[in-house]
Formats: structure tokens, C-alpha cells, sequence
């Protein structure tokens, strides 16, 4: 605290005593005193309001801390979180940052997330709260200690994003560039009554929402009442309303899930129309091999109905059925119906990114009084081309053939030469098969005369050797036309053999 000074006239006198008060100060003086003393009061209690701020807040950072280094790898994501938060949310509204629940030491945590599938559904269709339950769980964002465990074991250990990534769709652009994008496209968002939601804008927070998923529960009455906590408070909204803030009708329209048989998607090979003819059979059940129009409306609709937090390319589940619809113009989509039933199923499970953050806010936003500070941006998604020149290799001309030019004179005899050369070696290696088919003939003449005589020692003949022996053409050296190359050189002067002797 600090100490107050007391304001008054100089304590020190002529000889450097203490100086008492005089009786007769004026009255300006006194209420100089009066308005100090006051001043210095108002000062102490700023100071320890202050004081007494400071260490709640550090009270509560460090048990904040210490729940988070409960949560293995949650820590430094905290941290990271709570500083976008401060970018990104409104300065004013209710501040909503997801955290770890209050513990109890009396209650053991149950981990959903190893339970069986079929199991945590039975577990969700049995957490109804609304009405008169008793309340068991310890943090107040929740109302059964099952919600508790839930949110912690389930909603804040999702495998990529806790809330799914969401979009809204700039259709007017679309419609400008629709040939670029698939002809077809404009004319199936307007038929099946995509264009409002896919329009619909509404950023989100996600402490919210990871809150409704952990504490959501679907009744089965005539309104579709569902019921969650935001905050502290039970809070519920029916399907009608819940349409209405949407922009939708939710009273027509083919309802996708109400006609699946048994309730279960369609197959991936189903998808088959949707491609072009003479298509790879291991290419269904992608959106990159599909038609234009439909591989297009695939992208659009993985930002808005079918949001996508990993594959981007996979059809998978319910979005088969829904991409079916999207070939059949002659009826209307239940586009909110559809986003009941997702949520519905999305709340029944165990390892996926939680979808539908802008329009369940928008559900909280009606339902839930005080405002809250939004941490995540519901931006634009428009397609993407590319405005840049692409860059173009250089035109290299032709190689040009080279100029023959006709033979000279010295290449003429030199080609005459060569050839008369070639038919010279010719010759003299037919001469050769020659003379061997003479010895030939000749031994065998010799063996005759001695058979006649009777000797019969005489070795047998030997094949003849098979050798032809084709019409030589004529071989003469060129002279005619190169006399010049055969011209006799002049006689040497005497100089001349001088220097070639003394050489």
C-alpha cells in the first residue's frame, strides 16, 4: 500500500526546528488538505484493486496451466490457441477457449474413445438432460459426467482439426466463369436449392461448438428437438427454427438419409453415372476422374455439406447419395434435413473432425443471450486461375539441310579410282576360286586314271568346292577426262638434282 502524504505548509522554520501549525490558516488551505487527503484515498483503493486483479490472474494462469499439463500434448497448443483467440475474436462478447474439465479426485475418467461403435451410440441415445436430471458433472459446461469424459476424451483428441473447415462459396462468381468450370453447374445448384446455404455466412467459435457436440442430444418428438449446453445454460432449438435460421425450408424437398435402405450409404460403385464413358474402374469413388460439372460441385460441396478436414478427393458415406442426387434435376434436395442427420451421425462418432461449425453457431447465436467472441472466419472459397502468363519455350527454326555442291573434278576421279580399285580386288580373289576348282579337277582326273589302272587304294573324291563365279564388269582405271592427274612431270634441272643429292 501505498503511504499518504501529508500536504500542508513547509515544516521547516527560520532555525531548522519544527514549526507548529499556525491557527489562522485560511480556509483555501484546508480544502487544499481535505482534496489531497481524498486524492491520496482514491489512490490506495486503485492500488489495491489492482493488486488483488493481478494475483487472480495469476492464480488462474497457473491453474489453467496445470490442467493443460493434465492433458499429454495440450500444453503448447493451449498456449497457441488462447494467443489467435486474442487476434481474431471481437473486443466485445463473452470469451469462450476450450480447456480441459474440472476433475474431481472421487471420479475416474472414462475414455469414449475406445469403446466400441456401437456401444457410444447406445450411450448417446441415453444423455438426454433436459427436464428435471440431476445434474453429476463437476465443470459447469457440462450436465452428466458422461458430457464430462466425452468432450475430453473424444472432442479434444480429433486426429487433424476439432471443428471441420467450412467455407462459403462465391456464386456469383461462378456463374460468371461457368464455362471454365463445367457447363451445368449453375443449373444443378439452383435445381436441388443449394445456392442459400452454400451462400450462408457465419463465423464460429469453436469452444461452442466442441461444447454442443459433447452435450447434444436429438429427442424423438414431432419438433426434432435438439438440446445442448453453451456456457452454463441447458439450451435447445427445434428442426423448424433451426431451418428458418438457415434460409431453408425444411418441410420439402427428398430427405437423402429418411430414404436409405436400412439407413446405410450407397456403395462407392454407384457412383459409376457420374463419369465419363470408357473410365478406369479403380477411378470410382474419386471426384477427380468424375465429369466437369459433378467433380466441380464435389469441391463446392466438401466447404459446405460434406465438409472435409483431410481427403479432399474420396466420396465417402452419405456424400455418394448426395452426389447421386445432384444427376436427378427433377426434384428438390432437403438440404436441411440432410445437415440434421449429419450432425446426428457426427455426434456418434469417435475419431472425426467435427462438421457444421457456422450453422450450428448460428443455432447458439438465437438461442444463447449473450454475445460470444468468435475465433474462427467463415471466408469466401472461389476457384482459383491462374492470371499469370505461363512461360513459352523459344521458337528454335528448323536445322537447315546443308548445300550439297556437285562433285569436283578430283572427287569424280577419285570415286572412278576407288571403284576400280574394288573391282581389281574383286578380280583377284575370284582368280583364286579359280585356280582351286582347276586343282580340284585335276586331282580327280588323276584318281580316275589310277581306278582304271586298278589300284584300289585311291581315296574317294572330295565335293567340288561351291563357288560361283559371276561376270566381272570391267575394271580399266579412269584416264579419259583425267589427264591431267596423269601427265609425265618435267625433267628435273641440274639445280634441282643438286639440292636433291646435297639433301
Amino acid at each position: 500500500m501505498a503511504r499518504t502524504k501529508n500536504i500542508g505548509p513547509d515544516p521547516s522554520s527560520h532555525g531548522g526546528g519544527r514549526a507548529r501549525r499556525s491557527s489562522d490558516d485560511s480556509e483555501e488551505e484546508a480544502r487544499a488538505r481535505k482534496r489531497a487527503s481524498s486524492r491520496a484515498h482514491e489512490i490506495e483503493e486503485e492500488e489495491e484493486e489492482e493488486s488483488k486483479e493481478s494475483s487472480e490472474e495469476e492464480e488462474e494462469g497457473e491453474e489453467e496451466e496445470e490442467g493443460e499439463e493434465g492433458l499429454t500434448g495440450y500444453s503448447f497448443e493451449a498456449r497457441k490457441k488462447k494467443k489467435e483467440v486474442q487476434k481474431l475474436s471481437a473486443p466485445l462478447g463473452m470469451r469462450m477457449v476450450w480447456s480441459v474439465p474440472t476433475k474431481d479426485k472421487r471420479h475416474v475418467a472414462v475414455d469414449y474413445k475406445t469403446m466400441p461403435s456401437s456401444e457410444y451410440v447406445d450411450l448417446h441415445l441415453t444423455l438426454a438432460f433436459h427436464g428435471r436430471v440431476q445434474r453429476t458433472a463437476y465443470d459447469r459446461r457440462f450436465w452428466k459426467i458422461e458430457q464430462q469424459d466425452i468432450y475430453e476424451s473424444i472432442c479434444l483428441h480429433q486426429r487433424t482439426h476439432m471443428c471441420s473447415p467450412h467455407k462459403h462459396i462465391d456464386i456469383p462468381f461462378i456463374i460468371k466463369n461457368e464455362l471454365k468450370l463445367g457447363q451445368g453447374v449453375v443449373e444443378i445448384i439452383e435445381a436441388k436449392g443449394l445456392k442459400k446455404i452454400m451462400e450462408f455466412q457465419q463465423n464460429w467459435n469453436e469452444e461452442a461448438i466442441l461444447q454442443f457436440y459433447a452435450t447434444c442430444f436429438f429427442a424423438k418428438d414431432k419438433a426434432r428437438t435438439m438440446h445442448w449446453m453453451t456456457g452454463g445454460e441447458r439450451l435447445s432449438c427445434t428442426f423448424g427454427r433451426f431451418a428458418e435460421l438457415l434460409g431453408l425450408d425444411g418441410s420439402e424437398g427428398y430427405s437423402i438419409h429418411s430414404h436409405a435402405a436400412k439407413g446405410i450409404a450407397m456403395p462407392p460403385k454407384a457412383l459409376a453415372p457420374l463419369y465419363p464413358p470408357g473410365h478406369a474402374p479403380k477411378a470410382v469413388g474419386t471426384s477427380t476422374a468424375m465429369l466437369p460439372k459433378y467433380a466441380f460441385l464435389f469441391k463446392c460441396l466438401t466447404w459446405t455439406l460434406v465438409p472435409k478436414s483431410g481427403d479432399y478427393i474420396s466420396v465417402r458415406n452419405f456424400a455418394i447419395d448426395l452426389m447421386l442426387e445432384m444427376a436427378n434435376l427433377d426434384q428438390k434436395l432437403n438440404v436441411a434435413d440432410f445437415i440434421f442427420h449429419e450432425m446426428r451421425l457426427a455426434s456418434y462418432s469417435q475419431g472425426h473432425s467435427l462438421p457444421y461449425g457456422p450453422f450450428i453457431q448460428a443455432m447458439i447465436e438465437d438461442a444463447f443471450k449473450p454475445s460470444i467472441q468468435m475465433d474462427c472466419s467463415h471466408k469466401v472459397w472461389s476457384p482459383r486461375f491462374d492470371t499469370k502468363k505461363k512461360a513459352t519455350m523459344p521458337v528454335v527454326a528448323p536445322p537447315r539441310m546443308p548445300v550439297v555442291s556437285p562433285p569436283s573434278h578430283f572427287e569424280k576421279f577419285m570415286a572412278k579410282a576407288q571403284h576400280s580399285i574394288f573391282n581389281m580386288c574383286k578380280f583377284n580373289a575370284q582368280e583364286v576360286v579359280n585356280h582351286t576348282k582347276l586343282a580340284y579337277d585335276r586331282v580327280k582326273v588323276y584318281k580316275d586314271r589310277l581306278r582304271a589302272l586298278g589300284d584300289t587304294q585311291v581315296s574317294d573324291d572330295e565335293a567340288p568346292p561351291a563357288l560361283a563365279l559371276p561376270v566381272l564388269p570391267e575394271f580399266t582405271f579412269p584416264e579419259a577426262g583425267y589427264e591431267d592427274y596423269f601427265a609425265e612431270s618435267p625433267a628435273p634441272t641440274d639445280d634441282e638434282d643438286a639440292s636433291a643429292s646435297d639433301e
